[in-house]
């Protein structure tokens, strides 16, 4: 943001020659101040205006490309415009002073981004209207008074007591992983039953793949083996592409095949996918 405090007295260039135009003595706002239309320039020769339009930017100079762009004052209609700003005095709407105008800060555009007062920034549209004195809109500078929210009070306290009793002692998850791979879990179309126990096969204790007991009428028994066997409910959830055939063949992320084009889908298809991450592939490509 730019400071007009910091603008005014500041020379004015012109960039074509090089020459000093002259020197900014104050400048011309719109009638609601909330842009600059004017630089107000003194030469030698008197006063002349310089469209804010025709600065080419504005810093610790203002600089215009062709002295071309200076106008006369009698040339400009002033008669809606506000100009020295600085040092007038802020009302309210009810008569209380808010201090004196010290700066008004805009941007390289023109925008008058606030008028400050005291160390009060206030922005245009706060002010109802502009003259001798700025004075300020009703609801600018009126506190509000809020109500604090008001809480409903219980009725009575209720006692609060911290049970020193031991916290129950996790289950042992080893026990029923033991059980777990005792189980045999029917996931085929055609399994209507749970198969009988002697079927049941015990994975080994080193944590290797699950077994799978299938028939040709596509019912599976799943014999879960270590705890790092993902669950049966991912084989299950999948069991309706038991039977169906690959449309395509089934490739892993590396190049490697999993399943042909013409296979049928077995249980160890569904996991050759699921250790792969192909399983939606598995799916799309079954008919």
């Amino acid at each position: 943001m730019l400071r007009l405090s910091d603008i005014l007295h500041a020379d004015v260039i012109c960039k074509s020659d090089s020459s000093l135009t002259g020197k900014v003595e104050d400048v011309y706002f719109d009638e609601f101040c909330g842009k600059i239309v004017y630089f107000d320039i003194s030469r030698a020769d008197g006063r002349m205006l310089l469209p804010f339009s025709a600065a080419a930017s504005v810093a610790d100079a203002v600089v215009t490309e062709d002295s071309l762009a200076l106008t006369s004052p009698g040339d400009a209609d002033l008669t809606v415009l506000r100009s020295a700003l600085i040092g007038r005095k802020i009302y309210t709407a009810n008569g209380k002073s808010r201090g004196t105008v010290t700066d008004v800060l805009f941007s390289a555009k023109g925008r008058v981004a606030s008028v400050v007062a005291d160390g009060t920034a206030y922005s245009p549209a706060s002010f109802r209207a502009f003259g001798d004195v700025l004075i300020l809109k009703d609801a600018v500078g009126a506190k509000r008074k809020t109500r604090k929210p008001s809480f409903p009070k219980a009725e009575k306290d209720y006692p609060v007591s911290i049970l020193s009793a031991a916290p129950p002692s996790p289950p042992d998850t080893r026990a029923a992983a033991d059980d777990r791979s005792a189980a045999v879990f029917p996931v085929g179309a055609g399994a209507a039953a749970a198969r009988p126990s002697a079927d049941i096969r015990a994975a080994d204790d080193e944590g290797d793949r699950p077994v799978y007991v299938s028939d040709a009428a596509g019912g599976i028994d799943v014999i879960f083996g270590g705890e790092s066997f993902t669950p049966y409910r991912v084989i299950a959830d999948y069991n309706f592409l038991l039977g169906r055939t690959l449309a395509d063949d089934l490739v892993s992320y590396s190049g490697e095949t999993l399943a042909r084009r013409g296979e049928r889908v077995s249980v160890e298809t569904v996991e050759k996918a699921r250790r792969h991450g192909k399983l939606m592939d598995l799916t799309l490509s079954s008919r």
